[in-house]
């Protein structure tokens, strides 16, 4: 009986080893599979059969019988749901964001139904960004950021900002007044492009003004397409009116060239005996008159050399600046690394001021505090004027 027991004991314990390796970290179901409660038998047969279909990737049918189940219970997010998953699997992205979202209103707080619109958010901005349909792309980046915590808002505003500058690419591509007024009316606050489309159009409407005034000289105010200088300090394409004067002569370099005019050995020794004023022998130096310089001397002195001279006493700027963290709400992630995946190692508050060290890119190296550094985002943060 003691052997029968014990062997009772080994077997218990061997299925529950057997259960605890077959177990795994379950998926979450994006169906909901129990129908609403107090609902008649016939909808409950069709939310079942429609589930079904569904589970056996009948799709049609299964969309077919959730609407038709919509149709008696109008006010069931669990019936708006499975009908968008329905139609997601089908590769009706439109109508299923629009089942999700109703699902959504009816039930504001459920997470499934947040997560499977934001899949099918996501989905659609990777179409419309294959499609180059960039303004588009954001708005649907925008409905997944009001749906996201505030630990993922930071990297879907750095993939809106993305592509606001592919906008502003296809905007310096075209350069005209009207494509930088638009951009700056629909996108503002963007951090890298809106300062500089400002100041684009005010060139812009300062050179349309002079041309309404002088229209004569259009030829000599607006420029080419090819006629583009670059920033060396931004990076900026900005364009930049030529101006040609055809009736003028070329200049010669002899005219250029500044010629000091030497007074004469003779006159140079008549001035300095009219100054010169009689002295007592105990004030005479007894230093020799040859290191005495005459002014014919002073003014044969290379200007090169002079230049060489004072080139040393040029000051270098001083090797560490600072910039002040610009977010509008939420603090900005220090990373280890210049990379949006890297590992966030702290969070500097906005208006903090921090010095930089290094630049990467889009990334300054900071330090965020006494002997620790990391890497911030260019794009929210601007150097602080000495």
């Amino acid at each position: 009986m003691f052997s029968t027991s014990i062997l009772r004991v080994l077997l218990i314990v061997f299925l529950f080893a057997i259960a605890g390796c077959s177990t795994g970290p379950n998926p979450i179901n994006p169906y909901f599979e129990m129908p609403p409660e107090r609902i008649p038998k016939v909808e409950m047969e069709l939310f079942n059969r429609a589930l079904k279909q569904l589970r056996n990737n009948q799709l049609d049918n299964s969309i077919d019988l959730w609407k038709r189940f919509l149709e008696h219970s109008p006010r069931s997010f669990r019936g708006y749901n499975n009908l968008g998953m329905a139609l997601y699997s089908n590769d009706q992205l439109v109508p299923a964001i629009q089942a999700f979202e109703t699902a959504l209103a009816l039930e504001p707080f459920d997470q499934k139904i947040k997560k499977n619109l934001k899949r099918s958010l996501r989905f659609q901005v990777t179409i419309k960004r294959e499609n180059k349909d960039y303004p588009a792309a954001i708005g649907h980046l925008e409905r997944v950021k009001k749906l996201t915590d505030l630990a993922e808002k930071e990297k879907v505003a750095l993939q809106i900002e993305t592509l606001q500058d592919l906008i502003y690419e296809q905007v310096k591509r075209a350069n005209t007044l009207q494509n930088y007024e638009a951009f700056l009316a629909k996108y503002p606050d963007n951090p890298k492009n809106s300062d500089e489309a400002r100041r684009f159009i005010s060139k812009m409407k300062l050179q349309e003004s002079t041309l309404r005034e002088f229209p004569e000289m259009q030829s000599e105010i607006l420029p080419t397409p090819a006629q583009r200088t670059t920033s060396q300090k931004e990076g900026v394409v900005v364009p930049e009116p030529v101006q040609s004067f055809p009736n003028l002569p070329p200049i010669r370099k002899e005219s250029i060239e500044i010629v000091a005019e030497v007074p004469k050995r003779d006159e140079v020794q008549e001035f300095s005996e009219e100054i010169q004023e009689p002295v007592m022998e105990e004030e005479i130096s007894p230093e020799p008159p040859a290191i005495k310089q005459s002014p014919v001397e002073e003014v044969a002195v290379d200007p090169d050399m002079e230049m060489k001279r004072e080139k040393p006493t040029v000051q270098e700027p001083a090797p560490t600046r600072r910039v002040q963290i610009t977010t509008k709400e939420a603090p900005l992630s220090v990373r280890a690394e210049p990379d949006v995946r890297s590992k966030a190692l702290a969070q500097v508050p906005k208006g903090s001021v921090v010095p930089v060290f290094q630049e990467a890119k889009d990334w300054f190296q900071i330090e965020y505090q006494k002997g620790k550094k990391g890497w911030i985002s260019k794009k929210y943060s601007e150097f602080i004027k000495k």
